[in-house]
């Protein structure tokens, strides 16, 4: 599956296909001076939902990695709310509690980047990866162990997206970003030891 990595490094997502759910449009309240109140829907194991506001700053102000940042994570959560989607329709799977953690997060997660990157003004293609949208045509096929593939995608992809969510904690300049960064890691960090947890067990 895909590397996640900001745009500048190794981050290589073309077109690929449309969510497998609708969601809601993100709201924009009315904008006071450079202050846009938006709904956060943060992802924390003790804050979910958190409602806050949100600086907004003029198009093309945002630092280039903070712009990288936001439309990486913005294609990573299609590709895993795609994943997980795909493996929760199966009829017989024993990763169903995995894939469902993982929709769960990456759905909170979708919400609050698309409210983010309206108060950033950044433009997100929201489409799946390229390379992620053929691995996601694998695990609908009868003749692959798609339970397997989709725990070592979680576990690599997981890797990944924590190592580019804790960077941004540490050196985003945003305040808001930094925020979110913080508040998604611990449920990165809970599905990519869950994955880990049931490949162990499945035997690597």
């Amino acid at each position: 599956m895909l590397t996640y990595r900001a745009r500048s490094g190794i981050r290589s997502v073309k077109a690929g296909e449309k969510i497998l759910r609708s969601l809601p449009q993100p709201k924009v309240v009315t904008m006071r001076s450079h202050m846009l109140a938006v709904a956060f829907a943060f992802v924390s194991m003790s804050a979910m939902g958190q409602m806050r506001e949100a600086i907004e700053v003029p198009a093309g102000a945002l630092a280039p990695a903070d712009v990288d940042f936001l439309q990486t994570v913005d294609t990573s959560n299609i590709d895993q709310l795609t994943f997980g989607k795909r493996i929760m329709g199966r009829k017989r799977t024993g990763v169903r509690s995995l894939a469902e953690n993982v929709v769960s997060s990456h759905a909170k997660a979708d919400d609050a980047v698309r409210l983010l990157a309206a108060a950033k003004h950044v433009q997100l293609d929201h489409r799946m990866s390229a390379r992620a949208k053929g691995e996601a045509d694998e695990i609908i096929r009868k003749d692959v162990n798609a339970d397997r593939m989709y725990v070592e995608n979680v576990v690599r992809d997981g890797n990944d997206l924590i190592a580019l969510y804790q960077r941004t904690r540490d050196q985003s300049a945003d305040p808001d970003i930094r925020k979110f960064a913080e508040q998604m890691l611990p449920a990165l960090e809970s599905n990519t030891r869950q994955a880990d947890d049931l490949l162990k067990r499945m035997g690597e």
